[in-house]
């Protein structure tokens, strides 16, 4: 996933880490951002929702009424966040279209932007397994858009599928 090599010979890597346990959990210290995939017609009922809800039921809910106030930037390659602990917010990637399928294009979009407010925030990155299951190409795409920009992710292998 990550290379040697990148644009800028003085950028350090972040780390990838693979956790077996649920994103729920999230480890390591500091702000760690959680990534949602959300989609423009704002049905919340992907794989994802039923292994954060029970936890964070607010994500499911402020999903739905971004969707339905469309404050701000409601377009294909848009961030919301939402808070759900002081140390971890959930990122909602606005990069699927009407009919549900991933834009590639909007989710490189959405990336940048994370990458953006990890460096600010010195936050990292934690995705579930059911995401990168449902949306192979992602963990390539944070590989070119987090890692290699110096943003540490780290991977949850769900034990529980719900």
């Amino acid at each position: 996933m990550t290379e040697q090599h990148s644009k800028n010979p003085f950028l350090k890597p972040g780390t990838v880490k693979i956790v077996q346990g649920s994103i729920v959990n999230p480890q390591n210290g500091g702000l760690r951002f959680v990534l949602s995939v959300t989609n423009m017609v704002g049905k919340t009922e992907g794989p994802f929702y039923p292994v954060i809800e029970k936890k964070w039921p607010k994500v499911k809910q402020e999903a739905k009424g971004w969707y339905n106030t469309r404050t701000g930037k409601y377009a294909l390659g848009a961030v919301n966040t939402t808070a759900v602990q002081s140390d971890v917010w959930v990122l909602h990637l606005l990069c699927q279209d009407d009919e549900l399928q991933t834009d590639l294009a909007a989710l490189h979009t959405c990336l940048k932007e994370v990458c953006k407010m990890a460096k600010y925030e010195r936050a990292s990155v934690a995705v579930s397994s059911v995401l990168t299951e449902a949306i192979p190409e992602l963990t390539t795409v944070l590989g070119t858009e987090l890692v290699e920009q110096g943003v540490s992710v780290t991977f949850y292998e769900e034990t529980v599928n719900a």
